[in-house]
């Protein structure tokens, strides 16, 4: 697994601040962004990307090659080796070159007659972080790029699990990737009133909306048989997935349309499983008013009396939320749970919300043994998305 985040550009150090529960805000009560303010944001620190030879593109591609690469060092696999044909990749991002798309519009602006050229394209298209992985690492295998909101991620990453499934590829890099702190993104959600205006509070009395974080995460994925034949480390196995759609609302979900419910409906009865046997949910937990009552009660209404008692979290408490990428990241985490037994904490809860009253495992990581977890992600536009994960 590979990984850049508002609390470590390497796996090592997003475990560990994982843990900590440690915040990846930058420490102010505002930011400025191009001269312009707005609420404070989760950016990456300290990332270089000149070695991954995409400095002239736009972070969000810099983002995924640069989690790529990292996936393919901790899958300990010499890429020179394998026959090109046989890795696919699944590489997505929500939004794309949003930088670069402010940069060639200012530049348009001042002379409608410039040539922007090809690098405005290649730069701009969420696919394209597929592509350059693809030219840096010689892959030739199957490429498909899902966009899902701030699902995709998510998606992204089932869709490579059926690609290595459905025998389409031995291998897949399969992730997500966003860099949206520009004041187009910042500005767009500010005014919907969807950003909070200094902390991000998953399931909190006094949550307010959610703060905009960058970051990449990508996965290499192979089956059991053939990660065990190369002796290397297993993180926990992709066992099913289920979609849904809220089609009547475009931002908020609609309380009648339980479209998060029949998502964990479908996934249970594909996967064979009871919510007696989950030990642990990963939620989507945005800090928003309505997005975590909403989840709240659909959990309720999915598992009964068991929502009761299964340990849940949000990790945008500390990542903040990295959009299109944030699903991907939090499949990782959920894995490192998996792994390492334990359940990762949700920074910010402090007060508990009467009408939020699952276990969100606030402030503190849990010592626990996990066998069983679901992820669930949900995205403008009324997607949804769940991924049942389990420990070899």
């Amino acid at each position: 697994m590979g990984v850049l985040s508002p609390i470590g550009n390497t796996l090592a150090d997003f475990r560990e601040n994982l843990k900590k529960g440690v915040s990846g805000k930058e420490n102010a009560d505002y930011s400025v962004v191009e001269g312009h303010k707005f609420p404070p944001v989760f950016p990456l620190k300290g990332f270089n990307p000149r070695p991954y030879g995409t400095h002239l593109l736009d972070p969000f591609i810099q983002y995924a090659v640069a989690a790529a690469e990292q996936a393919v060092l901790d899958a300990r696999i010499d890429l020179a080796a394998v026959d090109p044909y046989d890795i696919a990749l699944s590489v997505s991002s929500s939004k794309g070159g949003v930088h670069s798309l402010g940069r060639f519009k200012e530049r348009f602006m001042r002379n409608p007659s410039a040539i922007l050229g090809a690098r405005m394209y290649t730069s701009a298209v969420p696919n394209f972080a597929d592509q350059w992985i693809a030219r840096r690492m010689k892959i030739r295998g199957p490429a498909k790029c899902y966009v899902a909101a701030c699902a995709t991620g998510t998606v992204a990453i089932v869709q490579g699990f059926r690609m290595v499934a459905e025998g389409q590829a031995e291998y897949c890099l399969a992730g997500a990737t966003d860099a949206s702190i520009t004041p187009l993104m910042l500005g767009g959600y500010n005014n919907m009133k969807a950003l909070a205006a200094r902390d991000i509070r998953p399931f909190d009395k006094r949550r307010d909306g959610f703060l905009v974080g960058e970051g990449a995460g990508v996965v290499f994925l192979e089956t059991l048989e053939s990660a065990k034949a190369r002796g290397v480390k297993i993180y926990g196995e992709i066992v099913e997935a289920a979609y849904g759609q809220d089609s009547k609302q475009p931002i908020h979900f609609d309380l009648t349309e339980h479209a998060l419910s029949y998502t964990l409906g479908v996934l249970f009865k594909r996967a064979g499983i009871t919510p007696q046997e989950i030990d642990y949910m990963n939620l989507h937990g945005t800090g928003t008013r309505h997005g975590d009552l909403y989840e709240t009660l659909e959990l309720k209404e999915a598992l009964g009396e068991q929502a009761y008692k299964i340990p849940m979290s949000s990790t945008k408490g500390s990542t903040g939320h990295m959009l299109g990428a944030t699903g991907a990241i939090e499949i990782m985490a959920t894995l490192l749970g998996i792994h390492e037994e334990f359940i990762p904490p949700t920074g910010g809860l402090e007060e508990k919300d009467p009408a939020c009253d699952l276990d969100y495992t606030p402030g503190k990581m849990r010592p626990c043994k996990i066998t069983n977890a679901v992820k669930v992600s949900m995205g403008f536009g009324g997607q949804v998305a769940a991924v049942f994960l389990r420990k070899i």
